[in-house]
């Protein structure tokens, strides 16, 4: 179904009366007649375009460079892809992280925009009495509640604003509400929301009852944070979290495994990704006529977690030619060792398909034929006699190896339902790189360790995370899990393909697929850990993990994922979500609340070797210098101690 967030529709309402992005005080004022907004807001077309507005700054939080930085980045997970400063400010926490950090002020500006139409749409529904908008303004309330978690997540206790700047107008002085004011708030909404949301919505990307319960269950159990281990406070909100769980979890199905298909590996199957049974809360992408707020230029999340494949892997064949790997012209990040060999196992046979699901390891030519040439061969430690081919007596046939190739043009796929792009007639000159012959395969980058010996013998390159990292720690950071001491191996590793769904691939840097913002089997570990933290329904709790275990295998390998009591600690379920959740923007909130924000936690072997110094102010993020500026106290409200 086509989505339903047009540019048509917000550009409407914004021509017509909407308010300033964000509350008065935080944003250059643009005065509107309130006789616009009295005579547009009421109306039926100009309120669902109000509620369709509430909408619009997520598209810069997910799919965005901005919201990974830092919803994402400075974990356990990640690590500068090349050098050391790229996003350090983020990444490494590094002196650079203050009041004028431009992501920072991005994710502020969109959150509290959000906030502020939010506020606009509840506001004329309740100065409205026609009820047949609840279910439309409880949408609002969904999304101020998301972004208000957001906020008090990024920033503490900052400005809670509840009020449409058409009621109160604009402010000069801020307020700092408490973390605690922020949680009622939120709870509140999310509360009213679910009571009020319907189960399911006639366009994609809507927010459901399942949505505000999924809000609502990391609202209890983010809030845990707040309260010191084995308090009752704590319990109660660990207790509330498993509740609201359990809702989700006995009403909708996560796929299920077959002896051909994990669960796992049919959630990201491209035929899924525009009706998924398992999202809860999505980033809807219209495809078809690309009214996004801006336009067809999404998806570029794909580039930032890909392999400069520029450097090192074009040697043998990968190319930006093709469309399956992208443009890899703006890569940022790269795992650390940590998320490969701690969290993964390490290992071909391994039953979990995660890593299988979640990265590119196995990279195939982008063309019909390539000849690697023998320099290169050599340069990269490879065995002379492979690459020349000798006939019975030991006599050269050929003084060069060529790869076979195996790729299908968008003219070749129209029609398949491969491509959205190459079925429309809208691709004509793609090259699409198919992966089910490894004999066309010219990089190998798996997460387990390689024999040196057995990579020189194989006629692709191949590097394991003991060719690709430094894993002796004698590098330059003299810390285990840093790039690799061999210059040419630097910019080998494994690409996360989770945002490069093939199917809406638009061009070789633009992905229209939608994005999801919950999934189930996140409500599953949540209720897991508010078990652990409860000390209630341990059973149960583990029964979870399980479900997501044999999610991740074949239904023939299910009993090998299963794990016992001993699971059920808040560790094991951090392992578990950066398994099953890795890249999906929910890390720096899962170390958060479990107390892993912390100079020893960020700082252990094989994790981001480039964080040397974690301190108490990057619990929180820098409050804008464009903020304080706009604001009569500044020096009251305070920068967070940046």
């Amino acid at each position: 179904m086509k989505q339903v967030f047009s540019k048509k529709i917000i550009a409407f309402v914004g021509r017509a009366a909407i308010l300033p992005l964000l509350v008065a005080c935080s944003l250059d004022e643009t005065n509107y007649s309130s006789l616009d907004q009295e005579i547009v807001y009421p109306s039926e077309a100009g309120f669902n375009g109000l509620v369709e507005a509430c909408y619009e700054n997520i598209y810069y939080l997910y799919g965005k460079m901005d919201g990974i930085d830092l919803m994402e980045m400075g974990t356990d997970l990640w690590m500068n892809g090349g050098r050391n400063d790229s996003h350090g400010e983020l990444t490494n926490y590094n002196e650079n992280l203050n009041t004028s950090t431009g992501v920072v002020r991005v994710v502020w500006n969109a959150l509290y925009g959000t906030v502020a139409y939010c506020n606009t749409a509840i506001y004329y529904q309740n100065s409205s009495a026609d009820s047949s908008r609840t279910a439309k303004v409880a949408e609002a309330y969904f999304l101020r509640a998301f972004a208000n978690w957001h906020i008090v997540e990024n920033w503490g206790g900052v400005v809670l604003n509840t009020s449409s700047i058409a009621e109160s107008g604009s402010v000069e002085r801020a307020t700092r509400a408490s973390e605690e004011e922020f949680y009622d708030q939120i709870i509140s909404d999310l509360q009213f929301a679910a009571t009020h949301l319907p189960e399911v919505q006639a366009d994609r990307g809507r927010a459901t009852k399942w949505s505000a319960l999924a809000m609502l269950t990391k609202a209890y159990l983010q809030r845990t944070r707040l309260y010191a281990d084995g308090s009752a406070e704590k319990k109660q909100y660990a207790e509330l979290a498993w509740q609201a769980a359990q809702q989700i979890i006995q009403a909708r199905r996560l796929y299920q495994s077959d002896d051909q298909q994990s669960g796992s590996t049919k959630y990201w199957l491209p035929d899924n990704n525009k009706q998924n049974q398992e999202n809860l809360f999505t980033e809807a992408v219209d495809h078809v006529d690309g009214y996004n707020p801006e336009w067809w230029n999404r998806g570029r999340t794909r580039q930032y977690y890909e392999m400069a494949i520029g450097s090192a892997a074009q040697n043998f064949g990968i190319s930006s030619n093709g469309w399956r790997y992208g443009r890899a012209n703006a890569t940022v990040w790269r795992p650390t060792l940590y998320l490969l060999q701690k969290c993964f196992e390490p290992s071909e046979t391994t039953p979990d398909t995660r890593f299988s699901d979640s990265f590119y390891y196995k990279y195939f030519i982008s063309s019909n034929s390539f000849a690697v040439n023998y320099t290169n061969w050599i340069l990269y430690g490879k065995d002379s006699l492979v690459y020349k081919e000798v006939d019975k007596r030991g006599r050269p046939i050929t003084s060069n190896y060529t790869i076979k190739g195996n790729i299908k043009t968008a003219l070749d796929l129209r029609g398949t339902g491969f491509n959205y792009y190459a079925d429309s007639g809208e691709a004509t000159d793609a090259v699409f790189e198919l992966e089910d012959d490894d004999a066309a395969m010219g990089c190998f980058t798996p997460n387990w360790d390689l024999d040196s010996a057995w990579c020189a013998k194989q006629k692709f390159l191949a590097a394991g995370p003991n060719q690709y990292m430094d894993k002796v720690g004698d590098g330059p950071t003299k810390k285990i899990g840093g790039l690799a001491k061999n210059s040419y191996m630097r910019s080998l590793m494994p690409s996360l393909k989770k945002f490069s769904c093939v199917k809406y691939l638009h061009s070789n840097q633009e992905c229209e697929q939608d994005i999801a913002i919950i999934r189930l089997t996140d409500i599953y570990l949540l209720a897991a850990e508010a078990a652990v933290i409860s000390g209630q329904h341990q059973s149960e709790g583990l029964a979870c993990i399980n479900a997501v275990r044999r999610h991740a295998a074949l239904s023939t390998n299910a009993a090998k994922m299963e794990v016992g009591a001993d699971a059920m600690t808040i560790d094991f379920i951090l392992k578990e979500r950066a398994r099953e959740l890795c890249g999906e923007q929910w890390r720096w909130y899962d170390l958060k609340r479990t107390g892993r924000l912390s100079q020893d936690y960020l700082t252990q072997e094989g994790g981001n070797p480039h964080i040397t110094v974690f301190n108490q102010r990057n619990l929180v993020r820098p409050v804008p210098q464009e903020f304080l500026d706009q604001i009569a106290n500044p020096d009251e409200f305070g920068t967070n101690g940046y």
